[in-house]
């Protein structure tokens, strides 16, 4: 069973469960896809996490968490503290490198599932050590035609790295490429249009990432520009799961997004 959902202060609703697959309405709040695909190197992280993409203000998030309004993104249930994760780096955008220690929460047994995430705020990726906006800027760029050794000059990044993410997103570029288009296609319903039509971008990973703008168009046609008081490349990462990079095998699954204000 697959369930979309996304909350805009912790709401929920469902609106798609498949087994072969079945689209169901948006309903009262809107959908947006997890993303899992196939492994890779990436930085240490227990492989078995369930991520939930969460706001950047630690304060909102726990006050959010304590209130009863983060969801599991498996049943649903109402998440409770559960410690916290093992501390991690992140190499912000600027060059310098921070350490970060992520929350966790439980779906508690009784009313819940009895499973733990780790909550992600939207500025990470599941299993990256750079912030999102460089890593969606390199894809943009190299879908933009550029090589990967000008994206490593740009991005100052070392080259294993930045040709790590060209090869695990064009290795997972149909699915994704599927994942929001299926997302654009929900939400241009909704609103009462249509999908764009997209020009062949000529490659695989082209192809995804100019699905990836289509469906951030839509989302901004159906939710307006309040949607992008943050980047586009933190939309990405929450319409992900923060699995847009994973290591995971190919498994689709369900997420209930819990953010805090605007995203």
């Amino acid at each position: 069973m697959v369930v979309w959902g996304f909350g805009w202060g912790g709401g929920l609703g469902v609106v798609v469960r498949t087994a072969g697959i079945r689209w169901g309405s948006l309903m009262v709040k809107r959908p947006f896809p997890l993303l899992a695909g196939n492994p890779g190197r990436a930085v240490h992280s227990c492989p078995e996490a369930s991520l939930l993409s969460v706001g950047v203000d630690p304060v909102v998030v726990e006050q959010m968490l304590v209130d009863g309004r983060l969801r599991c993104p498996d049943c649903g249930g109402v998440l409770a503290r559960w410690g916290w994760a093992a501390a991690r780096f992140v190499r912000v955008v600027a060059g310098g490198v921070k350490r970060v220690r992520l929350r966790r929460a439980i779906c508690p047994d009784g009313g819940g599932c009895g499973r733990s995430h780790v909550l992600l705020p939207r500025f990470l990726l599941g299993r990256r050590l750079d912030e999102v906006d460089v890593i969606w800027s390199v894809l943009r760029a190299r879908a933009g035609g550029w090589g990967w050794r000008r994206a490593v000059r740009w991005a100052v990044r070392p080259a294993s790295t930045v040709r790590g993410w060209l090869t695990r997103f064009a290795g997972r570029a149909q699915m994704i490429r599927h994942g929001f288009a299926g997302l654009e296609r929900l939400v241009s319903a909704a609103g009462g249009g249509d999908m764009d039509r997209l020009v062949p971008a000529g490659g695989v990973l082209g192809d995804a990432v100019a699905q990836i703008g289509a469906c951030l168009a839509a989302v901004r046609r159906g939710w307006g520009g309040s949607v992008f008081t943050v980047s586009p490349a933190q939309v990405v990462a929450v319409l992900s799961g923060g699995w847009l990079l994973g290591r995971r095998g190919l498994r689709v699954t369900g997420l209930w997004i819990n953010t805090s204000p605007h995203l």
